[in-house]
């Protein structure tokens, strides 16, 4: 039996078998119960606990283990039945204990007596001996049926476990030795027919084989959104925002340092449990095991998982595809009117950008008011607008090599990713300059764009570490 207790070791879970011992329906009335004080947990020692209600007491051996999560640190309580101390002196019961004191006292008075004045006593020991055996070995005979019985039920168990595959194999093996034409037919097969037949299986398998699962993964955003505390509208912004962090962790995922490699699996394990996907998560439970060489086909199993995600409200496309989202008519237009400009541009270079001595543009940002728009802990947002700041640092630097280069592909893309991380942290003055950066075609405004953007980034940073202090 387990629970799990918070911070201020306030019971938070419990399974169904401690709660069916101490007839609670739910944890509710578990919790209930311990805050009108019917139910007390008093730890004995620090391996053992008792557990007090109206109707009895329980003790038990804990074992304990200590949870990090993103709501802090949880600690999990395994019970285990205590083993009863009180088994050798339950036969003594048979008197009580004033005879007891004064058999003793009788026994210490005769010490120097003869021999013939103890044999009543020593007729007391043998009887106590005799029901103490007679005690152990009904135990060990109840323990021993027990066993029995227990492995009988696993033999029996295994049986019926068995025997469907061994049905079904035998079924399969004698199809194949049933000829498909009856043998007074055989002649009547022509060779044409035969020629037809032979190549169909052997396509189909290659062509099974080689194509991908494109299947639906399809989530029921408002139970999900509920059971996580947020609107649909904000589930599907952190899912997307989700699925743009995988996207540039993927290089990481598929480095050769370990540290760099377990810290990206780690980070989007952890967004991966507070957004429900279990399936994602048992793709990155594996990849955590794999080595880098043998792990490319996991990683590609993951970025595809991604890709077939959708909701309940759009089957289509509501969560944005791995590939680069279409332009708008508006982006359409300006590409068709400068194509070639935008090819010299590419291979000429925009200049340098040197970020230094950029002074801080201060903007209103505080944690609670966007914990609170979310409707999420005000922990879970700091842990999220760290993890921006440091996958801001990130992209900045590639912003700045695609500047030289002349790739202002990349740099849509950045700002794309960086506009829609901020946007959904609600870092609003942030979210807007990036947002011009995200569709700005003339590449003389980067210049401007840029510094502004890292000016108002510099300014959050400090902001955040003030506050983290």
């Amino acid at each position: 039996m387990y629970y799990i207790t918070n911070h201020t070791d306030q019971i938070i879970a419990a399974d169904n078998s401690l709660l069916d011992l101490l007839n609670m329906e739910s944890i509710e009335a578990l919790s209930k119960q311990l805050i009108l004080g019917d139910i007390h947990f008093t730890p004995l020692t620090e391996k053992s606990i008792s557990i007090v209600t109206e109707q009895k007491s329980l003790n038990f051996d804990i074992q304990t283990s200590v949870l990090s999560s993103l709501m802090g640190d949880f600690t999990l309580v395994h019970l285990e039945m205590e083993a009863t101390k009180d088994d050798d002196t339950s036969i003594f019961t048979f008197s009580d204990e004033n005879e007891v004191k004064d058999s003793l006292l009788q026994e210490e008075e005769t010490e120097d007596t003869p021999n013939e004045t103890l044999i009543p006593e020593d007729d007391d020991l043998i009887f106590i001996k005799d029901t103490l055996s007679i005690a152990e070995e009904s135990e060990a005979h109840t323990i021993q049926e027990e066993k029995e019985e227990k492995e009988k039920d696993e033999t029996f168990s295994l049986e019926m476990n068995e025997k469907p595959f061994m049905l079904d194999e035998e079924d399969e093996l004698f199809d194949l030795t049933i000829p498909k034409v009856p043998e007074e037919t055989i002649e009547e097969i022509t060779l044409d027919t035969v020629q037809i037949a032979e190549p169909e299986p052997f396509v189909a398998q290659e062509v099974e084989e080689k194509v991908p699962d494109t299947t639906p993964i399809i989530i029921d955003l408002t139970k999900v959104s509920e059971s996580i505390g947020i609107s649909d509208e904000d589930y599907t912004t952190f899912l997307n925002e989700y699925i743009d962090t995988a996207i540039s962790l993927e290089t990481d995922l598929q480095s050769t340092q370990t540290e760099k490699r377990s810290a990206a699996i780690s980070t989007l394990t952890q967004l991966a449990d507070v957004l429900q996907l279990p399936f994602v998560n048992d793709i990155m439970s594996k990849l955590s095991t794999l080595s880098t060489d043998n792990s490319k086909d996991t990683i590609e199993s993951f970025y595809a998982t991604l890709s077939r995600l959708t909701t309940e409200k759009d089957d289509v496309a509501t969560v944005k595809p791995l590939t680069q989202a279409e332009p708008s008519i508006q982006e359409e237009l300006i590409l068709v009117d400068k194509p070639l400009e935008s090819k010299e541009k590419n291979n000429e270079g925009f200049g340098t950008i040197n970020l230094e001595g950029i002074k801080p543009i201060h903007f209103d940002f505080q944690l609670e008011a966007a914990a609170n728009d979310l409707s999420l802990p005000v922990e879970l947002i700091e842990e999220f607008v760290h993890d921006f700041i440091d996958q801001a640092h990130i992209e900045t630097e590639k912003m700045l090599t695609a500047y030289e280069k002349g790739d202002l592909d990349t740099i849509q893309k950045i700002g794309h990713l960086l506009k829609g991380a901020s946007s959904n942290l609600r870092i609003n003055p942030l979210s807007d300059t990036l947002y011009e950066i995200q569709f700005c075609e003339d590449s003389s405004n980067l210049d401007a764009l840029i510094k502004r953007y890292w000016g108002q980034f510099l300014a959050f940073e400090q902001q955040i570490d003030i506050l983290s202090k």
